[in-house]
């Protein structure tokens, strides 16, 4: 076929890159100065200087070059001829190179390199086109060596791959393919190298000339069918190749992006498979061959690639691995430029921050990979800078002029060595380790001590923050015991002075200090077990190795290594027993499930013979006596034993024949039965059954068949009925779908729980083993020694009891759950900053509706309170005492209220002198006699300032929060009313709601529109709307989906607002009926309109939490999906984090069974409620939607910019894409822009029209595009 590619010029032979001096010497003995640039095994490329002499060279001329070896200078002089001139340099051929002259010259080209090592330290700076022509030069041999092996290999494996004549018709065929393959192989391997060596100069771009063929994303108009079918024959095998070696090629990518100081996700690693199978593929579609060959070269492409690869790899990241590690440039990020936004940064890097703008931090727009996630202490690093900006303006900081004007002299290396050795031996700093903020001063006054004219750097100042917050989070973990504790402390300072000194150890995937951390916390599990033996041998070890490293770290760090593989000796000794007693246990109820299942099977054979039938005595009694126990040993050992089983149960369907068979017919079969009575007279005796057992059974046996007495009689046959087994036995567990029963079914093997103990503490124990036959379940303690097992129906009782919970993984290392938890820290406190009242660190009047919100749907029967409270006289006295007065009163109300609440109570600050308490499962009374203890008590202090002295008065009024309350503004306006009133009444009176004609409208509306339900169905008045979800900036993205959106008309056809309708289906426990109709609606759709559909990129749709939570619904949606037809993968469901945080459980499950589908899920209006990185981490969604409450407000609150921000960075660092509400206006859209948020839904970018309008035109075409050829030169 012809390729649609454009031919580039060829290179035959694999060209080296070098800059060296050299001569160009003419028969008339002319010499001209050059540099050679370039060579290959038959020419050269070079530069003359002057520049314009290359004309005027004859065509026959020497070159002389001279190149350093470990002996002595080596001088060539070799014969060329001129082939080609170019204002660049003139390139010659070389007929006969010699190999000495090659070698050296090869020899050179990394010899000339200088690349920073990690034995150079700081010596050597790093520079990137160095590092570029390094990686170059190292790659060519390699890479030159993969495609020598299909050349080598090619016949032989399309060979194979034709054995049924699949590509070729014939073998002539197949020759003539391989001849044309061989005559052009060195062009091939020439080719191949140089096309993937070109890679490496946009290693760390965005714009990376290889396009990765997996994420082909152009539509087929644009392609002919052929060219098609080629790129998906190559892209199977890309897909294969990625997954297989996936680890080998994050290992590459890991040393590029340590080494370049960059994101694995900024980093484009130019030999993956991807890469590699794109650059092959260019060349063999210039020979033109048909479809079927390029697909069999493909294929022994990929053998050649799969045998391969494992070498390649391993020798890149050998030679990767020497290399020195660059600073992390963790400006990489889109800094907030709104002017009324914070613009100061405390950046970890500031130089780098130029660079960060306008790149996205996901390429790919829809294509999430989990696999490449950032540094969780680079995270944590970023968001405490977040916080950092938060807390000043502007004006806190100076100016660029001012900076520039100071000249700073910053603590070194040696300086924070010294001070922390100090440290070290002040016993008093131990009580400091418990707070690094406190430390960090103490650090930052024991360096002024030493130097009072320097300070600390900012980068300094960044990494003590962070990694003192990171020891601060491990101290604190409640796994740590307090036996280990003290060694921990010991290794503190040491270990923090290392990122001081630039070891920063979190950034690195495996580095000894994580590994040491790591192995401490293991034998520290250990030493926690009550009867864990040889624990002071453990304890002694401990003290050893933490003492070394307090008294050999910072100053020797290469001690490290030493530690770190002491420690990993003892650590796998001590774990090498509990792993045995683990295994033991898991053997033994291996054991036992192999003896039940054996049993079964044995059971069901028998069933088949005896059930429901009337059977002789003899048989039961032959069962009893060893015979089924035979058969169970045989069913056991039938890999030994082969058919042994057979020839049991042959013995009872003998005997069951020969029992009813008349005297004629066993008299001629006595032989048979004798011998079959004397087999099981044996067999008895093999299987240990007593004498007197076995003798009664053979002599019952013989009497029923062969008779006794002379002339013999045979016995009567005496039978016994056996009932027919139940072929559906009652369940012994209660399997009904509850979210208790879900929780059991998706436990794993590995998992950990926390079970109370016979002394009513928790504490932590392993899942090891489940079993099937029973089922049970069967966990231990941390180190082997302690055993549980429950069935289903006890493990469900005990979570129902709040006996058990589920729990961190302690196989989770040690440095991996702290920085979980210290980012999960981190996040809460930007939530708790954007939802809670700077001044009193109450609840906001926000954070309070969405706590009342939450509370609705769980009243039930049950009644809670809502009561405002108004200080009196506050503006007076705030005007007397001025702001600082203010706010020290406000402090002073707060604590007075606080004191006097129950724990279960919630209270908020509503506005400057106002607050809000919610009484819950209170009756009127009760919060009334309450309310008036609370007055009482804070009437009877006074609020003091300076000289003065001021009473403080309130006046309360009180409603009932009841779940016939649909509307929780209403409610705080009926208490707000009450209040009003109390306060009309004089000075600290508490009023109750006494309830008005509007709050019976509404609840009379409210009924109205519940028994209107059915007729809204059925008169067709519900219609969708949709809203586009469009990429912020889209120059980056073109993605575009739409979220669908309910409609409601009234009588006459108005659109009117869903406010009583929503309440009234959700009171009625009906939304699943609405989510039913919506999907439905949107599938007609699609149907309906195909081409639109497959011109956009999908539609968002809600799901309630009561679908969510129904199996009914689940199946619903399931069939739908299985019999649907278009991409399915273009439906995104979104859950909101309320409902999803609720019911865990429930909601995992959802998302797993849908997601089967290739189906994505989006979390709506993340930060309104739990908002935990862990949970968010544990729940497997595409997309992140940021709650409009913290968006609408962001060109004015610092705090809604810092929550944003952080939320945006957390979801990046797991891969999500983010979407923010409420992008009202141009000014929000260009502050997103800025903090990096991917996509943006609100009127500014799109206003909600009827779904049935929508018409999505085509996104427009993109261009095609070719790989280019740079060579510059050829012969």
């Amino acid at each position: 076929m012809q390729s649609s590619s454009k031919k580039p010029k060829q290179r035959r032979h694999i060209r080296y890159a070098i800059e060296l001096q050299a001569e160009v010497i003419t028969r008339e003995l002319e010499r001209f100065d050059c540099i050679i640039l370039d060579f290959c095994s038959h020419g050269i490329f070079l530069k003359i200087t002057p520049a314009g002499a290359e004309t005027a060279l004859p065509t026959q001329i020497k070159i002389r070059f001279t190149t350093p070896s470990e002996i002595a200078k080596q001088t060539f002089e070799i014969d060329a001829q001129v082939m080609h001139r170019s204002c660049n340099g003139i390139g010659v051929m070389i007929e006969n190179m010699p190999l000495a002259a090659f070698n050296a010259l090869k020899a050179q080209t990394t010899q000339g390199v200088s690349v920073p090592t990690e034995s150079d330290g700081d010596s050597k700076p790093f520079i990137y086109e160095n590092f570029k022509l390094f990686l170059k030069q190292n790659l060519v041999e390699p890479l030159a060596g993969l495609t020598t092996n299909f050349f080598d290999t090619v016949s032989y494996n399309l060979q194979k791959a034709n054995v049924h004549s699949e590509y070729f018709a014939s073998r002539s065929e197949l020759d003539d393919v391989v001849t044309t393959l061989q005559l052009n192989a060195d062009t091939c391997v020439s080719e191949f190298c140089h096309s993937v060596i070109d890679q490496i100069d946009s290693i760390t771009e965005h714009n990376q000339k290889k396009e990765d063929i997996t994420h082909f994303d152009r539509p087929l108009s644009l392609v002919e069918k052929e060219d098609f079918e080629d790129w998906l024959n190559m892209s199977a095998i890309i897909r294969k190749l990625t997954n297989h070696f996936e680890d080998s090629i994050n290992q590459v990518t890991r040393e590029l992006s340590r080494i370049l100081g960059r994101s694995k996700t900024r980093i484009n690693n130019p030999v993956s498979p991807a890469i590699l199978c794109d650059c092959f593929r260019e060349i063999i579609l210039q020979f033109n061959l048909d479809t079927k060959t390029t697909k069999a070269l493909y294929i022994c492409f990929g053998k050649t690639l799969f045998e391969s690869l494992p070498d390649f790899y391993q020798q890149v990241s050998a030679f990767l691995s020497i290399l020195k590690s660059a600073e992390k440039k963790i400006g990489d990020e889109a800094f907030p430029t709104h002017k009324s936004l914070p613009v100061a940064h405390s950046g970890r890097n500031p130089e780098f921050v130029q660079e960060a703008h306008n790149v996205p931090l996901l390429q790919d727009s829809y294509n999430i990979d989990h696999s490449h996630q950032q540094s969780l202490a680079y995270i944590a690093g970023k968001l405490l800078d977040i916080l950092n900006q938060e807390k000043f303006s502007d004006t806190d900081l100076p100016s660029d002029v001012d900076r520039a004007a100071q000249t700073i002299d910053y603590f070194d290396n040696n300086d924070i060595t010294t001070a922390i050795s100090q440290l070290q031996g002040d016993p008093s700093t131990k009580i400091l380790q418990q707070d690094y903020a406190q430390l960090t001063d103490r650090l930052q006054q024991t360096l002024s001590k030493l130097n009072n004219s320097k300070v600390f750097s900012q980068r300094d100042s960044n990494r003590l923050e962070v990694y003192g917050k990171f020891f601060d989070t491990l101290l604190k973990d409640s796994n740590i015991s307090k036996e280990l504790q003290p060694y921990f402390e010991n290794v503190y300072l040491p270990l923090l002075a290392l990122p001081l000194q630039g070891n920063e150890f979190l950034d690195a995937d495996s580095h000894p200090v994580k590994n040491i951390l790591n192995q401490l916390a293991v034998l520290g599990q250990v030493m926690k077990g009550k009867k864990t033996p040889k624990k002071d041998n453990i304890k002694g070890f401990l003290e050893k190795v933490t003492t070394r490293i307090a008294r050999e770290i910072p100053g020797s760090p290469t001690a490290l290594l030493e530690i770190e593989e002491e420690l990993d000796i003892f650590t796998k000794q001590v774990t090498k027993q509990i792993d045995s007693r683990i295994k033991h246990i898991i053997d033994v109820h291996e054991g036992q499930q192999k003896l039940a299942i054996a049993r079964q099977v044995v059971q069901a054979e028998i069933d088949k013979r005896v059930s429901g039938r009337a059977v002789p005595t003899a048989i039961p009694m032959l069962l009893d006596a060893g015979w089924q126990h035979l058969l169970v040993l045989a069913e056991l050992n039938k890999e030994k034993l082969g058919d042994r089983k057979a020839v049991y149960l042959n013995v009872i369907d003998d005997l069951m024949f020969w029992f009813y068979e008349q005297d004629s017919v066993l008299k001629i079969q006595t032989s048979s039965i004798q011998t079959t009575l004397t087999f099981i007279d044996d067999e008895l005796n093999s299987s240990g059954t007593p004498a007197f057992e076995r003798r009664q059974v053979v002599e019952e046996l013989t009497a029923l068949l062969l008779g006794v007495g002379n002339p013999k009689v045979r016995k009567t046959v005496q039978t016994i009925k056996f009932s027919t087994p139940n072929s559906n036995p009652i369940r012994l567990t209660d399997e009904t779908n509850d979210q208790w029963t879900l929780l059991i079914d998706q436990l794993t093997v590995g998992e950990w729980l926390k079970i109370k103990n016979d002394v009513a503490l928790f504490e932590p124990m392993k899942l090891i083993w489940i079993g099937d036959v029973p089922l049970i379940y069967v966990f231990v303690d941390a180190v082997g020694l302690k055993s549980l097992q429950f069935s289903k129906k006890e493990l469900t009782a005990l979570f129902k009891q709040g006996f058990a919970e589920k729990s961190d993984s302690l196989d989770m290392p040690l440095t991996e759950r702290t920085t979980n938890s210290m980012l999960q820290e981190i996040q809460q406190r930007f939530v708790f900053n954007a939802t809670h009242d700077p001044e009193t660190n109450l609840m906001t009047r926000d954070e309070f509706i969405k706590q009342l919100k939450n509370e609705l749907p769980k009243l039930g029967d049950n009644q809670h309170m809502l009561c405002h409270i108004e200080v009196l006289d506050f503006r007076l006295i705030t005007n007397i005492c001025g702001l600082s007065g203010e706010l020290e009163m406000l402090k002073t109300i707060t604590q007075l209220i606080s004191d006097r609440l129950r724990p279960t109570d919630l209270l908020a600050r509503l506005g400057d002198n106002s607050f809000a308490v919610l009484y819950k499962n209170c009756l009127t009374d009760e919060a009334f006699d309450l309310s008036k203890q609370l007055i009482k008590s804070v009437s009877s202090s006074h609020f003091k300032w300076q000289e003065k002295s001021f009473p403080i008065t309130l006046s309360m009024g009180l409603a009932p929060f009841e779940s016939s309350c649909i509307d929780i503004y209403q409610l705080l306006q009926q208490a707000d009313a009450a209040n009003l009133s109390a306060g009309h009444t004089g000075q600290n009176n508490v009023l109750v709601f006494a309830g008005d004609n509007e709050n019976l409208q509404y609840q009379n509306k409210l009924l109205e529109w519940i028994g209107r339900i059915d007729t809204v169905f059925s008169e067709d008045r519900l219609f969708a709307r949709c809203q586009m979800i469009a990429p912020i900036e889209p120059s980056q993205d073109n993605h575009v989906h739409y979220e669908i959106l309910l409609g409601i008309r009234d009588e006459d056809g108005n659109i009117i607002p869903p406010d009583h309708f929503i309440p009234a289906v959700e009171r009625s426990k009906r939304m699943h009926e609405i989510d039913k109709w919506v999907i439905n609606t949107v599938f007609d759709w699609i149907d309906k309109n195909r081409q639109s559909f497959d011109n956009m990129d999908g539609f968002s749709i809600n799901l309630s939490g009561e679908s969510l939570n129904s199996e009914e619904f689940l199946q619903f949606l399931q069939a739908l999906l299985h019999a649907s037809t278009f991409p399915l993968e273009k439906l995104v469901f979104e859950i909101t984090e309320t409902v999803a945080s609720e019911n865990l459980t429930f909601t995992k499950n959802f998302i797993k069974a849908i997601k089967e589908f290739g189906c994505k899920f989006s979390l709506d209006d993340f930060g309104s409620g739990y908002s935990s990185y862990a949970y968010l981490k544990n729940l497997n969604v595409d997309f992140l939607k940021i709650d409009g409450a913290f968006v609408k407000d962001l060109t004015n609150n610092k705090a809604d910019f810092a929550i944003v921000k952080s939320m945006n960075e957390i979801a990046h660092s797991l891969n999500l894409k983010t979407i923010a509400e409420y992008v009202e206006s141009a000014e929000i859209k260009d502050i997103l822009k800025d903090i990096g948020v991917d996509y943006g839904q609100g009127f500014f970018i799109h206003k909600p029209m009827p779904l049935n309008e929508l018409k999505v035109e085509p996104k427009p075409d993109p261009e095609l595009f070719y790989f280019e050829d740079n060579s510059f030169w050829e012969v």
